[in-house]
């Protein structure tokens, strides 16, 4: 016998109130699982989600610099700087000079750090998994459905930025280093 219940309205596109917005569930669902993955990095493995990130990107692109780092991590200078010090404190990576240019550097993993990673990613990618589990699973196509619309709204919010200018000086990008003020 079917469900007789009509199924829910969307309140995305005509928010009315906070928790319609997507914004802001997309907020809550990052947090949410923001805390099971720094859970799991800190308890079982001594390192915060900031430095799994930087294993996860070195695992992936051996080689990468500070700068490129930042940019993948979203992460300003400062950050991205504590993060590999640390790193390199705990002996998870190594900093190498460039071979085009000595003045800057390389980061890649230790076996430390690639032996962390290999442990951590798989009970990473299995936090992923069951989150998409909550997709219908009589529908083979919603996770390609998401997966598109998350590429979307990404090349949205690129477009909203490059219309924006960046010209605030008041909120320069958080890649650019601490804000100044005067």
């Amino acid at each position: 016998m079917p469900d007789p219940s009509p199924p829910p309205i969307s309140s995305l596109g005509d928010p009315v109130q906070p928790g319609d917005l997507l914004l802001y569930r997309i907020a809550k669902l990052s947090s949410a699982s923001a805390r099971l993955v720094t859970r799991l990095c800190e308890r079982g493995h001594g390192i915060t989600r900031r430095e799994w990130g930087v294993l996860m990107w070195l695992a992936q692109q051996p080689g990468l610099q500070p700068s490129a780092l930042a940019e993948k991590l979203e992460l300003d200078r400062a950050r991205i700087s504590r993060a590999i010090g640390s790193m390199h404190v705990k002996g998870l990576i190594q900093k190498t000079k460039a071979q085009a240019n000595r003045r800057e550097i390389e980061l890649h993993l230790t076996e430390q750090g690639q032996r962390m990673h290999d442990e951590l990613w798989p009970q990473i990618r299995r936090i992923n998994l069951q989150l998409l589990d909550a997709l219908d699973a009589r529908d083979p196509l919603a996770v390609d459905r998401l997966d598109a619309a998350l590429h979307s709204l990404q090349g949205r919010i690129q477009q909203l930025e490059a219309a924006d200018g960046h010209s605030d000086p008041e909120f320069p990008s958080r890649r650019a280093g601490a804000r100044s003020r005067g």
